[in-house]
């Protein structure tokens, strides 16, 4: 096993500023090249200025003030201006090959430091997020936590890597120049620097409203992500009960103030770019002015060239300054997200797992002990649930803990594991507390198995494994042959190397979490319902394993089957949180009180049938040989595995899109095209932004004019002349900044906001999308859920590359460049020919780097590195729990950071190649400079064309060249969103095989209700190898009971999943009122239906909301809630909690008992007043008090009504209609219960087996 990354570079002590955070660790080389290309740049000016004089000297010695500083400066020189042009422009290749390369140095230093500066802050966070304290969790949703995993490390890694380089390098510039223009006209200079103190103030207001907005965006996806999250989560529950426009509503709802707060940061960034602009260009005409003064009256100093550099350098300084303003944006956006990734990476853990404090016993013995404890949970403080609780476990002895539901049972078993602390009180293990014992070493020793059986993406051999690292293959075949659960495995074609997931049944599920548990030898067990989900005969066998395994253990069992629990040493029963009796079994029932009530509630009725003698000897074997396996594992040592098997993940689905499309050269404004049919309804503001583009793009050209006519304007005799010339033109110049400033408010908004409903427009279509496919879809490996949240808040986030602000920048750049053509054609051909031939070399290193970036994105969707950590964090946070008490934090964080490290290997290969052509595009400048200080003196010098055109070709030139270097920009975020797109597109029309929009498809007048399967054979699409279904037929009369029972994974649950339409036979048919189901309109059909199934789901969402999801058609009344939650025996209990029924139910339930979920489940399903009834082990949950009164409320309900009901518990399914015996996937047996006992075959003996242990 991988060691985990160490964070100690990180700097914590450093939290005022997020950003901050983000920038210490950079190299030093990195920072120093970058600064150096600002201090080379600055070096070009100093030519410049020579250059400009010997240019003015060779066109035209005639200036307004005879130019004599200029001119005698250079008339006894020998070296004539041409010769000295030349030389100058020898040195500018000089610095451009130096700037090139530092260039490089720079952006590859920097990117490389900010790939180790995210991976490395990744993996704290995820560390962190996993060493909190399950309360924690009660608070912060999964969804919010997956967010803060990829959107907002995202957000953090744009801020520090690319746009680092270039804002320092821009501000160097800045900076350089100016230092440069003070030194050579410092009057001048401060003329331009009095304006600076607003643009300064200005920008620090900008930042302010900017992370302001970006951190209510960021909560508002955050809740989005949760709804998504929780609605793919239970995608078979949305399903069921047509709860997908729901839940498209509630998604909506989340993104509606998302796109609100980024339209008005759309606004705002307009105005306060518009704002630069102007105060940017007051203060160059500002310049202009004061300058002109002071070339009339100190000629000497300030010549036509220190005169022009001064200007151009202020000039310069005030356009990087609007370059770099946009950086701000995504610098607050990775402040925002950065301060909130601290935040949660600075947390302490209450309960801190990574923390080597606390005892470490050298042996334990297992007392346990409570103290006077008090206890509510977190998120409902003041609403106890223990209170002044008292309890001692003698070691080695087995104790039972009965109650109603919601009683405080799975409590206990949570404290002693330390998920929670108690408000009061303590409780002891051999003595000590358990909050001074080493929490790593205390959860260790604990075995635990839940009433919800949790497996994790991966073989069933590694979640066995998940209970002991370093398990031998002996030892992990012996635990499940301990669980009876060898035997359905090896029925798997791939055995144990069985992906595990959806396909396999609860009860299989259950017993490889009990492998799970035994496989570790703990001296604490922990059984929550550990068999509530087994039939009878594998119950049977995995009891006697489980009492194996009891020995010499301190056990404690939740049950609601009193059978299993008979033999335990002491039984405690309780009440609200409190012990009313405690004893042996014996010693209760005398009592008569309620452990007494409780076992005559569950008992069922005698039978004088009995097993065979056969099938009780081989049952005898089959229990000898178990135990002898438990005696292997107990005599194993463990050592911590060193090592995980790595996995080539096949991603296809992902990596590909439409092959015929991709052929396409034209295939990148094709795919533009679809993707803007979806903004269709925002035509008007994209044809305001472009048409503002368009006319913001202009602009910088026509500056560029201008200023060259100020350049040109020192050649003119007149001196009324050339005063009124220079009042026209800095008029003209203040003229365009307003119109500028204007523009880009303009654009900003109308992009902003036709961006930001596009954007919510996609994600809805997505989501929406998804929640269409049939169910077949999210049992391919690669469309797990966890897979599906991810894309989800990825690529729609991404798909901005293509559209909003991004269409306003190609826009500009389109404009700029034909503003800038047509005024090089004009002033001369030839000249704008040769300078021309440098925009296909920039052309070129853009498409360098926008084609290894999209390598790079390729190669994360083939290989999946990135997206299988986000799956491997996305399912260790939402089942944290079992995380938590398998004390495996370090394995989900080792093998979330192994997918990192290959993605960052691969990273690292493309870097170099993006860097080279960063450093090309950066240093185009000087090379074009020399070319025209070169070649366009030759053509002064033999008369072609004027000195002042020169330098005006040039400027409208180097303004192209940064037009498009600005627009190349924005390959990295067109390169992902390119590929976002095509997925998103891919998915949007992607044609699900059960569509439940569907309208088509024939809605009956009459319903009687009748049910008939016939010869239905099916298997699983991502299990071809397992038949399932094996020419099964069935007849359901209308409004009778019909019962499904037999071993797990006999195809009982898969009956239910093909009557609903989740999945379609391959071959047979399945007739409703002698209809194939195919034929009728799945919504009607659909409502029918009421299900409850094994393990209940609910929302997040109020106890009434989730009642009223039962019924999506319409809105649901209260009473009419309060009336099926009195039915279902749960409406007391909710009316004392202190919200009612406007309680949350948290994450999965997470806030109620599993009794209290499946009660509100049935409430659910009653709510709609369906004809068909389908309960998938409806009461396996409840307690036997809340069981009876649920049974006899289902045996009303049940009337007039078509019910198929799956129950291993034979006595709540005696008085049905009819009886089906299944067992690998055909019928066996079928009849009513005394027919069937008569015949004294399979559920005969299961019912003899049941009533021998009760």
């Amino acid at each position: 096993m991988k060691p985990s990354h160490d964070d100690n570079n990180l700097e914590e002590d450093i939290k005022e500023n997020a950003l901050s955070h983000l920038l210490v660790e950079n190299d030093t080389i990195s920072a120093a090249s970058t600064l150096a290309t600002g201090v080379f740049y600055a070096a070009m000016f100093y030519f410049n200025r020579q250059f400009l004089d010997n240019l003015i000297l060779m066109g035209n010695n005639s200036m307004t003030n005879k130019s004599q500083g200029v001119y005698s400066s250079n008339k006894h020189s020998t070296t004539s201006p041409y010769n000295i042009i030349q030389s100058i422009s020898k040195n500018y290749i000089i610095i451009g090959c130096i700037s090139l390369f530092l260039y490089w140095v720079a952006w590859t230093s920097w990117m490389v430091a900010a790939e180790r500066q995210i991976r490395r802050i990744r993996y704290k966070l995820f560390r962190n997020i996993l060493c909190q304290e399950i309360g924690w969790f009660d608070i912060h949703s999964i969804g919010e936590l997956n967010n803060r995993l990829n959107d907002d490390l995202d957000k953090v890694k744009n801020g520090i890597n690319e746009k680092v380089p270039d804002f320092v390098q821009l501000v160097s510039r800045a900076i350089c120049v100016l230092i440069y223009a003070l030194i050579i006209g410092w009057k001048l200079s401060l003329v331009f620097l009095s304006v600076s103190p607003l643009m300064i103030l200005m920008y620090k207001i900008t930042i302010v409203i900017i992370v302001k907005y970006s951190v209510k965006e960021i909560e508002a996806y955050n809740l989005a992500s949760s709804i998504a999250e929780e609605a793919l989560g239970n995608i078979r529950t949305v399903t069921s009960f047509h709860g997908q426009q729901k839940e498209e509503e509630r998604y909506s709802q989340s993104l509606f103030s998302a796109k609100k707060v980024g339209i008005r940061k759309s606004l705002c960034m307009g105005i306060s770019q518009g704002l630069g602009q102007l105060i940017g260009v007051s203060a160059v005409t500002l310049t202009f002015w004061y300058g002109f003064k002071l070339a009339r009256t100190e000629s000497q100093h300030y010549t036509p060239g220190a005169l022009f550099m001064v200007l151009n350098a202020c000039l310069n300084a005030t356009i990087f300054a609007t370059q770099f303003i946009p950086c701000f944006h995504t610098f607050a956006e990775a402040s925002a997200s950065g301060s909130i990734v601290f935040d949660m990476i600075e947390r302490k853990s209450k309960i801190n797992v990574s923390d080597d404090e606390g005892k470490k016993l050298e042996t334990i013995q297992g007392n346990i002990e409570f103290k006077d404890v008090t206890f509510s949970y977190p998120t409902r403080q003041g609403s106890y649930i223990l209170q002044n609780f008292s309890m001692k476990i003698p070691s080695g002895k087995t104790i039972a803990l009965v109650g109603a539901s919601g009683c405080g049972k799975s409590t206990i078993v949570q404290l002693i594991q330390r998920f929670y602390d108690p408000d009061n009180g303590q409780i002891l293990i051999d003595g000590h507390d358990i909050k001074t014992l080493n929490v790593t070493w205390l959860r260790s020793h604990i075995g635990i198995v839940s009433q919800e059986p949790i497996l994790f993406d991966g073989s069933i051999e590694e979640n066995i494994r998940l209970g002991k690292l370093d398990a031998t293959d002996d030892e992990v075949i012996a635990a499940a042959k301990l669980a009876n659960a060898h035997n359905f495995i090896m029925d798997f074609p791939e055995n144990y190397k069985t992906i595990s997931g959806d396909k396999l049944s609860g009860g299989e599920k259950q017993r490889v979490v009990i492998a799970r548990a035994l496989i570790s030898n703990p001296k604490i067990l922990l059984l929550d319902e550990a068999t509530s989900a087994l039939d009878y005969t594998s119950e049977r066998i995995v009891q006697d394993a489980l009492d194996n395994a009891k020995q010499g253990r301190t056990t404690i069992v939740v049950a609601h089957r009193l059978s299993t629990i008979r033999n335990a040493d002491i039984i405690i029963g309780l009440n609200d949180g409190q012990i009313v009796e405690y004893g042996t079994h014996d010693e209760l029932m005398e009592n008569k009180g309620l452990y007494y009530g409780l076992v005559n509630k569950q008992s069922a009725e005698k039978h004088d049938e009995s097993s065979s003698e056969t099938d009780m000897e081989e049952e005898a074997k089959i229990k000898q040989s178990y135990t002898r396996r438990l005696s292997t594992i107990d005599n194993k040592t463990r050592e911590l595995n060193e090592c995980i098997e790595e996995k080539e993940i096949d991603d296809t689905a992902t990596s590909s899109f439409d092959d015929s499309m991709e052929k396409k050269k034209k295939f990148h404004l094709l795919l533009m095209f679809q993707i803007l049919k979806f903004n269709i309804p925002e035509w008007h503001w994209i044809l305001i932004g472009s048409i503002a583009s368009l006319l913001f793009g202009v602009i910088q050209p026509a500056l560029a004019y201008l200023f060259t006519g100020i350049y040109g304007s020192f050649a003119e005799s007149n001196e009324d002349k050339q005063k009124r010339l220079m009042n026209m033109l800095n008029f003209s110049i203040f003229f365009a900044g307003v119109v500028g400033a204007l523009c880009q408010i303009i654009l900003n908004f109308s992009f902003g906001k036709s961006g930001e409903e596009l954007t919510v427009r996609m994600r809805r279509l997505t989501f929406a999308s998804l929640l269409r496919q049939e169910m077949s879809y999210y049992d391919m490996k690669e469309n797990s859920i966890n897979a599906l949240s991810t894309r989800l808040a990825s690529d729609t986030s991404a798909i901005k590359g293509l559209t909003g602000i991004r269409i306003g920048i190609l826009m500009q750049g389109f404009s700029a460049l034909v503003a800038c053509s047509i005024i090089g054609f004009i002033a001369s051909w030839k000249f704008t020919l040769v300078l021309s031939c440098f925009i296909p070399i920039l052309f070129f290193s853009s498409k360098l780097q926008g084609q290894r970036q999209g390598n790079i994105s390729k190669t994360q969707d083939k290989d999946s590195y990135s997206e299988q950590g986000g799956k491997c964090a996305s399912e260790a946070i939402k089942h944290i729990r079992t995380v938590v008490a398998l004390h495996q934090e370090n394995h989900f964080i080792n093998n979330y950071e192994q997918f990192f490290d290959q993605e960052f290997k691969k990273n690292m290969c493309h870097l170099h190649i993006i860097a080279l052509g960063a450093a090309v595009a950066n240093s185009l400048s000087l090379f074009i400079i020399a070319v025209t200080s070169s070649y366009g003196s030759m053509l002064v010098q033999k008369g072609e064309i004027t000195f002042q055109n020169v330098y005006r070709i040039y400027a409208v030139i180097l303004t192209a060249v940064a037009k498009i270097g600005q627009t190349s920009g924005q390959n990295l975020a067109y390169s992902k969103a390119t590929h976002a797109a095509m997925r998103i597109l891919k998915l949007i029309k992607r044609t699900s095989q059960i569509d439940p929009h569907d309208d088509s498809g024939i809605i009956l007048n009459e319903i009687t209700g009748r049910i008939e399967f016939q010869h239905v054979c099916f298997r699983y699409p991502s299990r071809q190898n397992v038949q399932i279904l094996t020419d099964f037929s069935l007849i359901c009369v209308n409004n009778s009971s019909t019962a499904l029972v037999g071993p797990s994974g006999s195809g009982k649950s898969t009956v239910i999943d093909l009557l609903q339409r989740l999945y379609d036979p391959l071959e047979g048919e399945i007739l409703f009122d002698g209809c194939d189901i195919r034929t009728l309109n799945i919504q009607w059909f659909r409502s029918l239906m009421g299900v409850v199934q094994q393990e209940p789901v609910l929302f997040n969402i109020s106890i009434r909301d989730n009642i009223a999801y039962g019924d999506n058609s319409r809105e649901v009344s209260q009473d009419e809630i309060e009336k099926v939650a009195q039915i279902a025996n749960i409406h007391d209990l909710i009316i004392s909690l202190p919200k009612g029924y406007d309680t949350l139910c948290g994450n999965r339930g997470n806030q109620l008992s599993a009794g209290q979920k499946q009660r509100i489940a049935i409430a659910r399903a009653l709510i709609r007043s369906p004809n068909i009834l389908l309960f998938d082990e409806a009461t396996s949950a409840l307690d036997n008090k809340s069981e009876s009164k649920i049974q006899e409320v289902l045996e009303n309900v049940r009337m007039n009504r078509t019910s198929l009901t799956i129950a291993h518990r034979l006595s709540t399914i005696q008085n049905s209609d009819k009886i089906i015996v299944i067992d690998k996937g055909q019928m066996k047996e079928e009849g009513t219960h005394n027919e069937l006992l008569k015949s004294n075959g399979i559920y005969s003996k299961m019912v003899h087996s049941q009533h021998k242990s009760t």
